[in-house]
């Protein structure tokens, strides 16, 4: 950058600055929030405290090192401000992407570090994993909220939860809770009913589609190929015959057999299927093979529950290149 740009950024992000944080309280807080900022945003591989401190003129250690690891200051009202702004700047079909970020560790006393599916080496490893909420455009995302996932491992130590000072009411939620608490909380700063993204680690779990119905937010989430439904609509319970409790279901042996995801796609007419191009990439257009379906989900059958009355859509991904799909969404846009 020329030393314009420079001025120009530094006033920027002073503006920044100056409305959010004022939320963290005391003025020393606010003045070493600035400066670990002004440290990640400067260049420089490492971003711990003393590599931070050494870029930033008048920073010190002690006083940064305490601000990140001890002061007391409460998150969600600073992200929620954060999402304020970020919505003026955002067009109106921004949708909610939950995601999870993994943090290579090579200790054991960071909170929430174990070994775990790490997302950033695409393998089991020792990690943090934090579950966030994102609003996303075609062309931009930025995070809104997002909160540690806490092993059992962590939970059920009280004298590890005492030495990494775990908030004694932080307890043991699964990563499906934690993001249907991050939406619940990002619905309450103004986001609004936006449609839910996710992969096939959330969307798989038809307990969690079905808390995104109940709170009134539709979504397209990535699932595995081993969910299982019908692409024709089940039967409906027998009429009441006027004694004793209606039937939640029909007789089991009125329901057909369901299927997984991969027999449902090849059970497909070859009328279904659609070349779809839909943006450019960096190595030409990105375009792949795809069939949509009305969409019975059986997950009523294993549970004894009622069957589905209303079908989400299947959206299949099959290459003619590929011996089998190799991609399975579930949407509910419909509604």
């Amino acid at each position: 950058m020329q030393p314009a740009q420079l001025r120009a950024a530094e006033r920027r992000l002073g503006r920044f600055l100056g409305k959010v944080t004022p939320l963290l309280g005391r003025v020393e807080r606010q003045t070493h929030a600035g400066e670990y900022v002004r440290g990640l945003l400067l260049d420089g591989e490492r971003k711990s405290i003393t590599p931070i401190a050494e870029r930033v003129p008048g920073s010190d250690v002690q006083a940064l090192r305490q601000f990140v690891n001890q002061s007391p200051w409460a998150w969600a009202p600073l992200q929620a401000a954060l999402t304020t702004l970020l919505l003026d700047r955002l067009l109106p079909e921004a949708v909610l992407i939950v995601d999870e970020t993994s943090f290579p560790k090579k200790g054991d006393q960071s909170v929430g570090v174990a070994r775990q599916y790490c997302g950033t080496l695409g393998k089991t490893a020792n990690c943090q994993v934090a579950v966030s909420v994102h609003l996303g455009t075609a062309t931009a995302c930025v995070p809104l909220t997002w909160e540690l996932y806490l092993p059992h491992a962590w939970s059920e130590d009280p004298g590890r939860r005492t030495t990494a000072r775990v908030p004694d009411d932080v307890r043991y939620q699964t990563k499906n809770e934690l993001a249907l608490a991050a939406l619940d909380r990002v619905r309450t700063w103004g986001v609004g009913a936006r449609v839910v993204l996710a992969d096939a680690g959330y969307g798989t779990s038809h307990e969690f589609r079905a808390a995104l119905t109940t709170r009134g937010l539709p979504y397209c989430v990535q699932v595995a190929a081993s969910v299982k439904g019908w692409t024709t609509e089940p039967p409906a319970p027998p009429p009441y015959a006027g004694r004793g409790r209606p039937r939640r279901r029909p007789p089991d042996d009125d329901i057909p057999a369901s299927h997984d995801l991969p027999t449902l796609a090849a059970a497909l007419p070859a009328t279904a299927w659609r070349t779809v191009t839909w943006r450019a990439g960096t190595k030409g257009p990105l375009r792949s093979r795809f069939a949509a379906a009305a969409f019975w989900p059986a997950h009523g059958v294993r549970s004894r529950g009622p069957l589905p009355t209303r079908p989400v859509q299947l959206l299949i991904e099959w290459p003619k290149t590929a011996a089998a799909p190799i991609k399975y969404w579930l949407a509910s846009l419909a509604d």
